[in-house]
């Protein structure tokens, strides 16, 4: 496991798409800072989670709620701590039958070979109205 911030990521998302959430959440501090910020909590992967137990459910939460047809990482930038990853994702949600696109950016906080902090960044109500199906 690598220490560089930008390769933390870029592990942390190999082992994403490979399905191995447990290979995700070994790249996490033990108290990481998930998500957040986000104001429509009844969508469940749009919940704050705090350490790697919790980050777990919002994992089984994309597991459950998302089809993936398209997750493609376009571009990554680093500075010191800090990764973003510029992100292309088009998924159907299982519960209501409709497809998203979406552009995301995915921020990461890296901390001495471990993420501390995430947050990502795109069109919230587009994501929660088609969560909703409305």
């Amino acid at each position: 496991m690598s220490s560089k911030p930008i390769e933390v990521v870029q592990e942390l998302f190999a082992a994403f798409g490979q399905g191995n959430v447990s290979g995700v959440l070994d790249r996490l501090s033990d108290d990481v800072d998930w998500g957040g910020d986000k104001s429509d909590t009844d969508v469940p992967t749009h919940v704050a989670r705090r350490g790697r137990s919790d980050v777990a459910k919002f994992f089984e939460a994309v597991t459950a709620e998302q089809d993936f047809q398209k997750f493609e990482l376009r571009r990554f930038f680093a500075e010191g701590s800090d990764v973003a990853v510029l992100a292309r994702e088009e998924f159907t949600f299982r519960r209501s039958g409709r497809h998203v696109g979406l552009d995301v950016i995915h921020h990461f906080t890296v901390m001495d070979g471990r993420v501390t902090r995430y947050r990502s960044y795109y069109d919230t109500s587009y994501y929660a109205a088609a969560w909703r199906g409305s």
